[in-house]
């Protein structure tokens, strides 16, 4: 049993031309006993002494003046197969089938002689015509199958094994129409006919491996858990089964676990394919930048132009690269506020881990004339410029510290501001990431924030916790000081659940509760409020288009309230987010979201668009 389901193509192509061999045996030389005209004796004398040059220059010959004897053609095939020539032998075969194309012993005799030419697409295409002219013939079918297989074409493999299944109904060929599915990405339809075969025959080892294989395709860690915890439970531990659980773990974030699996496998197998690639995903998930992109080497070396291949190179450089974006925005929300802005932003790789980034951005806050949030000179619009520059280095996987600075520029008597940032990401753990930021930014939440100069120092840690493999933790704590005296306190959780992974839609369910509390009620053009409280469902759905491209779709209905309210209020979050390009050259997010709340002045809501596009370079 291979360590996964696709086989190499080795091994494919052995018993392509093991089955091609005696194919051809069988069907070019069982019928001579049948022809009715004569060959010539000159030809059969040649071919007696092995003379095979000679045979074919007769037969060639005596075709010529007689091109529609199919049983000439097909001799002439043999000899010069015998004669080492596989191509010719092919060419000749088809030949005789363009003289009888509806005979299906006459196809398969063509698909053998291509499958020992090393042609596996013409051979597929002959054992195609001969499974349609005899479309109740299991075992013309099974040949196809191993032709398909060989030439790389999963498509025709998962039709093959569903006409199979269709015709014997024997469980054997579900399972074998299952891994077909699986291995052209139909993962959810094999996903389904796994289910069906392991609910019959639940302790099956082959079956138990390709299904757990599936299921960490679609993402769903868990459940391919669960399928390779029974398998040990009933075979216990061994390379097949650690293979499998050590891919699971990488996926999964569990480079730790998945190391101490697959370098016992790598010890013993140090060019297996399956287990360098394993080892890659390990590498940079832990993450060692420079060693995964060094484990790409023998990938490239050993299945140059497989898609795996071609898929990890991409996926594991495309984070890494040299960049330039632009991004926009605009919001617009019930106080008559309304914000524009517009940047240009960059990423310079010096090494896969250190990097240099800069960003210049313009704002345009507005209010209404009237409006208390206008500037403190009455202007309705303040304009805001503003730029920074930084660079972040990885020490280990354990830490990335980064730091920027810059300068704001306000007009309507904001002045100048200064700004930086600090940062730290820690990693004590698989499971665990902890991002540590301390940041000064001008606070532009309306002209009158903006004009009078107000800047908040921000002090902030993130935290995501993946106490299991479908269960998940988003925290936030912080303690922001504003340069006019007031202080904030906020704490935001957000536990949730995955509670479905596909092949196109993935979907999370949870629950968050949001605390934010300031020091003092000023009037200075921003929303500060004393315990402030929600509490909300959290749905999350992402449609999967394609490895790059998909659609984010996030709800968040949920109550809350602030020491100006006398009970909870209802309100909703929504966002909508399309994505494309993730591992792409050019990648772009375009976003749209909407917010609402009930406060005492009446109802408040939120909209807003952002657009992102990157040039990775």
């Amino acid at each position: 049993m291979t360590p996964f389901p696709r086989q190499s193509r080795f091994s494919v192509r052995l018993a392509g031309h093991l089955a091609a061999a005696t194919l051809g045996a069988i069907i070019v030389l069982g019928p001579q006993a049948t022809w009715a005209q004569a060959v010539p004796d000159a030809a059969i004398s040649a071919e007696m002494r092995e003379d095979w040059g000679a045979a074919a220059e007769i037969y060639r010959r005596t075709l010529e003046s007689d091109p529609e004897r199919v049983d000439l053609w097909r001799r002439l095939s043999d000899v010069l197969a015998r004669d080492g020539q596989a191509q010719a032998a092919a060419e000749a075969l088809d030949e005789a089938v363009a003289v009888e194309p509806e005979e299906p012993d006459l196809r398969l005799a063509a698909s053998a002689a291509w499958a020992q030419a090393d042609r596996p697409e013409q051979a597929l295409e002959h054992c195609l015509a001969a499974a349609d002219l005899s479309p109740e013939d299991v075992a013309i079918l099974r040949t196809c199958a191993r032709q398909a297989n060989w030439a790389g074409d999963t498509a025709a493999v998962a039709e093959i094994y569903r006409r199979v299944h269709a015709i014997t109904g024997e469980s054997s060929d579900l399972k074998a129409y299952a891994r077909a599915l699986g291995g052209m990405g139909e993962l959810d339809e094999s996903v389904a006919l796994y289910r069906d075969y392991l609910a019959s025959h639940p302790d099956d080892a082959e079956a138990l491996l390709d299904y757990a294989t599936v299921e960490t395709w679609r993402g769903n860690y868990a459940v391919a858990a669960e399928a390779l915890n029974h398998y040990h439970d009933v075979h216990g531990e061994d390379d097949d089964w650690a293979a499998r659980r050590a891919r699971l773990l990488a996926w999964a974030h569990r480079p730790t676990e998945a190391r101490e699996l697959n370098d016992g496998l790598l010890a013993a197998n140090p060019d297996d394919y399956e287990h360098l690639y394993t080892r890659m995903l390990i590498l940079r998930g832990e993450p060692r930048h420079s060693e995964a992109i060094a484990a790409l080497e023998p990938l490239k070396r050993l299945r140059p132009e497989s898609k795996d291949t071609r898929d990890a190179i991409r996926s594991t450089h495309a984070f890494l690269r040299s960049n330039v974006g632009i991004e926009a925005g605009w919001r617009d929300d019930a106080d008559d506020i309304s914000m524009r802005r517009l940047a240009v932003k960059g990423r310079w790789s010096l090494t896969p881990e250190t990097y240099l980034y800069g960003r210049a951005e313009h704002r345009d806050i507005r209010a209404k004339a009237g409006s208390p949030f206008v500037g403190v000179e009455g202007d309705t619009s303040i304009d805001i410029e503003q730029a920074w520059v930084g660079a972040r280095h990885r020490f280990s996987p354990l830490l990335e510290i980064g730091a920027d600075v810059g300068a704001a520029s306000i007009d309507g008597g904001g002045g100048d501001v200064g700004l930086y940032g600090l940062y730290a990401d820690l990693r004590p753990l698989d499971n665990l990431w902890v991002d540590l930021s301390a940041t000064r930014r001008v606070w532009d939440i309306s002209p009158k924030s903006a004009s009078l100069g107000l800047a908040m120092r921000d002090h902030r840690a993130r935290i995501q916790w993946q106490p299991a493999l479908r269960h998940f933790v988003n925290a936030e704590v912080a303690h922001g000081r504003l340069n006019d005296g007031n202080r904030r306190n906020e704490l935001f959780v957000n536990p949730y659940r995955a509670m479905l992974r596909t092949e196109r839609f993935n979907l999370d369910l949870g629950v968050s509760a949001h605390w934010q509390d300031y020091d003092k009620d000023l009037d200075n053009g921003y929303y500060d409020p004393s315990n402030y409280r929600r509490f909300a469902l959290t749905a999350v759905g992402y449609w999967k288009f394609s490895d790059d491209d998909g659609l984010n779709v996030s709800l968040s209905p949920g109550w809350h309230t602030d020491d100006s309210l006398s009970d909870y209020e209802f309100g909703t979050d929504v966002s909508v987010e399309l994505i494309n390009g993730i591992y792409r050259d050019w990648y772009s997010r375009l976003g749209v979201s909407y917010s609402d709340r009930s406060q005492t002045t009446g109802r408040y809501d939120a909209y807003s668009i952002n657009w992102e596009l990157v040039r990775r370079f």
